[in-house]
């Protein structure tokens, strides 16, 4: 679901010295009924070129330079808090969700699907009825999110012509894809697979917008046909404290040089014991591996 571009409504969190945007009400409603929403227009006409020139230089992920400033955008912090949070875990000096991957993507016209390794097949974090700590749930009018994914568009995207598509809904299915096995996480061979293939969804958005979605939501990458543009995009996972589905080989002089709070989105996957208030904070002895 995508939103016009208007604008939204801003709260301080905690801290009064950092603004962001609050989850709304009928961002929860559409996030929760088809498991993706995209909010446009985010990023300003000089952040998006950075980004995109530091992207076509050569940058694998978002971890340096004007890119790291996507991994906790305010634009984001607010709806991460909202469906990976636990409030007992929210504060002014660290964040109660943890960043576990990010890499960056170029995909001139005329890209194929068939570069990647799943060749485009539609697939997701769990099967359905697989109970596991990356699943989409709900209870006590609280989302769940698990493993979430956060895709910044630096280049327009045009619905039909390459971007992430989506089989809205599916984040929350019971009933088995119909393929040989009900552990596979795809729907290849699947006698509904081009069924289902013809229900997914996409979007179009200008440059400079964010995408969030589950990832057991059932989601597919395909052809690049936009002639206009490459697609440019920066690709970041989340995940609560105590869960973690990448192993993320990130360095420990690389979250050296952030801010305090932006390392806590690295610090290690456990969330009770230890430091007193539980794992809030980043250290060299404290790191996601």
């Amino acid at each position: 679901f995508i939103w016009p571009k208007r604008n939204l409504p801003l709260g301080f969190f905690l801290a009064q010295t950092e603004v962001f945007i609050f989850m709304t009400e009928e961002q929860k409603f559409f996030f929760d009924l088809k498991g993706w929403i995209v909010i446009p227009a985010v990023l300003s006409t000089n952040e998006i070129e950075a980004m995109k020139r530091e992207v076509y230089d050569g940058a694998r992920n978002s971890y340096a330079g004007r890119l790291q400033e996507l991994l906790d955008h305010p634009s984001i912090v607010g709806i991460l808090t909202e469906i990976l949070s636990e409030s007992s875990f929210v504060g002014d000096e660290s964040y109660s969700f943890r960043c576990e991957g990010s890499f960056t993507t170029i995909r001139p016209p005329g890209w194929s699907k068939l570069a990647r390794g799943d060749m485009g097949l539609p697939h997701v974090v769990r099967p359905p009825q697989r109970a596991n700590a990356m699943r989409y749930q709900v209870a006590g009018n609280k989302i769940f999110s698990g493993l979430t994914r956060v895709v910044w568009e630096l280049e327009t995207v045009q619905s039909g012509q390459g971007g992430t598509s989506f089989l809205s809904g599916s984040h929350k299915a019971h009933f088995s894809y119909g393929g040989p096995s009900e552990q596979q996480p795809n729907i290849g061979g699947s006698p509904w697979e081009n069924e289902m293939r013809a229900a997914m969804e996409d979007y179009s958005c200008p440059a400079g917008s964010v995408l969030i979605f589950t990832e057991s939501l059932l989601h597919a990458a395909n052809d690049w046909t936009n002639p206009d543009n490459p697609r440019c995009a920066v690709f970041n996972c989340y995940n609560s404290i105590w869960a973690q589905w990448h192993r993320l080989n990130l360095e420990h002089h690389q979250v050296e040089s952030m801010t305090t709070k932006r390392q806590s989105l690295f610090r290690g996957t456990w969330a009770i014991g230890g430091e007193p208030g539980g794992n809030r904070f980043y250290s060299e002895n404290n790191r996601t591996l």
